[in-house]
């Protein structure tokens, strides 16, 4: 760097000048996402990212379009890593997503998981109902909105997008996110 570079380079942030600037990043992101919980992910993300590549900032622009270039880059990574929603089981390629369980679960009727002439079996069935109920119903209101429209009620992502006022995009990583946390809670119960 030449002396008359030198002294045009722009100081190195401190984490404090990227703090200043995390206000404006949340409401960036909420309005790209529209899911206060997505929006702080994705928030914290680029504040990670900008963290350990403080050296790369070499003041071209201002702090804060710096920063939001990292957000925009980290909502729409979140976006394309997120939305791949596994299709039910009916309409499933063998290379796809391994059946977890849960559309099983997510399609049986209250009188199916129990409908057997054993009382073991029926018990067994209703218990299986009754946790799958209650993990659903402890569900945030965000996935579980989307969860019961899309995946119980059968309603098509457009409808369920138009109903709750969120974006395609939006609606895949809730309902990837409640999936996701219906099969972990019910693991014990679906092996």
């Amino acid at each position: 760097m030449t002396p008359s570079a030198a002294a045009f380079a722009a100081p190195t942030p401190s984490p404090a000048d990227l703090a200043a600037h995390r206000g404006a990043m949340l409401r960036f992101a909420r309005r790209r996402i529209r899911d206060e919980n997505l929006a702080e992910d994705a928030v914290q993300d680029a504040l990670l990212a900008a963290l350990s590549n403080l050296g790369s900032f070499q003041g071209q622009s201002a702090l804060r379009t710096w920063l939001i270039g990292i957000l925009n880059h980290k909502i729409q990574d979140a976006f394309r890593r997120e939305s791949r929603y596994l299709p039910a089981i009916d309409n499933a390629r063998d290379d796809e997503a391994p059946d977890d369980g849960l559309d099983r679960l997510a399609y049986a009727q209250p009188g199916q998981l129990g409908d057997t002439d054993d009382p073991a079996q029926r018990v067994a069935g209703a218990r299986l109902l009754e946790a799958l109920l209650g993990e659903i119903e402890a569900m945030p209101g965000t996935l579980r909105e989307v969860f019961v429209l899309q995946v119980l009620e059968g309603r098509d992502t457009a409808e369920v997008c138009r109903r709750l006022g969120i974006t395609e995009a939006n609606c895949w990583v809730r309902l990837h996110r409640a999936r996701r946390r219906l099969a972990e809670r019910m693991r014990d119960h679906l092996a």
